[in-house]
């Protein structure tokens, strides 16, 4: 296996000798609130961030998008005739609720076991503070950054991204390069790389239906229209028993795994034991082997009930049938699938059964990405992984969540992967108790080190 170059380790160990370091400047930025669906403390996160990024000699600024909270964008010359690598992060966290249920305080970083809790502590902020760090130790060591580094950090991510489409287009120029890393970066249970080089898409929708202007008596429940119990038999349309989406046309643009990719999912280390574990549930739906609830897991589309409210819903009886429902769903979407294909084919599927009194409300979408395993980035990826770790990391064709990464694969033409990161199966993200392995933080650290010296 490759060994690092004296700068590279060199870089190493100034990264081990200054771990305490690196650990507070996580914890100020996690101390600095950002939930971008409250809008709490994103215009101090953003300066907070710019200036991190001017500390490393980055020329970085605020780009105001409008609608949206600031785009922090950075550059850093490399080597001559060095490629250009693209950064995205972002600096929005979910919000914190249910508070009671976190065991420290969330925007108070906490160290306990080996551990760092906090929100946004991985998702995304341990992943951006990591990456600051490994330039910072080449630069420290007496080494050098070898790409062009355009990077970008946004604040919206965890609410879909809905402005980032607009900034992408217009800024088409900026952000050309040979490859992007995308913000995250995870570990099997295990604990071994994992390289991912993909993302399924999302729909996200809430269905609404409004029969009148107050709740009424239940003693009309035989003759007084119940807008849950419509919401109810529409689900009913959209999913079967057996799990399949009833929606015409629905899988008509998925695709399956290929012939190379099923053999990096055998290859893979992944266990439904140990996931149930992460998990923290009883059982999978239709679970069978490894390898088979692996590739149902991630090339599968989804229909999702995310939320249903309708009605009284407090302590002890009330009688009533209630004026209105609200149902929000996801839907998960595979390679090839387009959001806006399926937004149209939902609508449909309303007329079809007779649903034209339910309201159809679109809160988010994106598509689908992939990126060839033969890319530049991604083969640097795999390389800096098995450098540190002295193994072959785990290199997934596609992960399960979603972010906006089709507007960097389909709009710029930019080879796009994540890897390289701070987080495993069990930290948490967008729950209570979100944390980091502060090893697996150093590790992260290293990788990054390398791909900053190798790109």
């Amino acid at each position: 296996m490759e060994q690092p170059s004296e700068e590279i380790k060199s870089a190493w160990s100034y990264a081990e000798g200054h771990r305490s370091n690196f650990l507070e400047e996580l914890k100020e930025l996690v101390s600095q609130p950002s939930v971008s669906a409250q809008n709490i403390g994103l215009k101090e996160c953003a300066e907070l961030v710019r200036t991190k990024m001017a500390e490393l000699g980055l020329d970085a600024k605020l780009l105001p998008i409008e609608g949206a909270p600031d785009a922090v964008y950075g550059e850093l010359k490399g080597s001559s005739g060095a490629k250009t690598l693209v950064v995205y992060n972002h600096y929005d966290v979910q919000p914190v609720e249910p508070l009671e249920e976190w065991k420290s305080d969330p925007f108070t970083p906490t160290e306990r076991d080996g551990r760092l809790y906090g929100r946004g502590v991985g998702d995304d902020k341990g992943e951006l503070v990591a990456r600051f760090n490994a330039i910072k130790s080449l630069m420290n060591s007496g080494g050098s950054i070898k790409p062009n580094v355009k990077w970008l950090v946004e604040g919206e991510e965890e609410v879909g991204s809905p402005h980032l489409h607009g900034f992408i287009s217009k800024n088409r120029s900026m952000l050309k390069g040979d490859g992007c890393l995308w913000e995250a970066g995870d570990r099997s249970p295990a604990g071994r790389s994992e390289i991912h080089l993909g993302v399924k898409g999302l729909l996200y929708v809430e269905f609404r239906l409004k029969v009148g202007e107050k709740d009424q008596h239940s003693s009309y429940g035989a003759i007084a229209p119940n807008p849950a119990w419509r919401l109810v038999n529409l689900l009913k349309t959209i999913k079967d028993e057996k799990e399949k989406i009833l929606v015409e046309g629905f899988y008509g643009d998925a695709v399956k795994p290929t012939p190379q990719e099923r053999k990096f999912l055998k290859e893979n280390e992944f266990s439904v034991k140990e996931l149930r574990k992460d998990l923290q549930i009883k059982y999978l739906l239709e679970e069978k082997d490894d390898v088979a609830t692996l590739t149902k897991h991630l090339y599968s589309p989804t229909a999702n009930i995310a939320g249903f409210a309708s009605g009284y819903m407090g302590k002890g009886a009330k009688t009533i049938v209630p004026k209105e429902a609200f149902v929000k769903m996801d839907f998960r979407l595979v390679a090839n699938m387009r959001a806006a294909d399926i937004e149209r084919k939902l609508k449909q599927h309303l007329r079809k059964w007779g649903f034209t009194d339910v309201e159809l409300q679109t809160i988010s979408k994106e598509d689908p990405a992939k990126t060839p395993v033969e890319s530049y980035i991604a083969q640097t990826l795999m390389r800096c992984a098995e450098m540190v770790e002295q193994e072959k990391p785990n290199v997934w064709p596609t992960i399960a969540g979603t972010g906006p990464m089709s507007l960097f694969t389909r709009e710029l033409k930019l080879p796009t992967a994540m890897g390289l990161g701070v987080n495993y199966p069990g930290a948490s993200f967008h729950a209570p108790n979100e944390h980091i392995i502060l090893d697996y933080y150093m590790k992260g650290i290293k990788q990054l080190i390398c791909l900053f010296a190798l790109f």
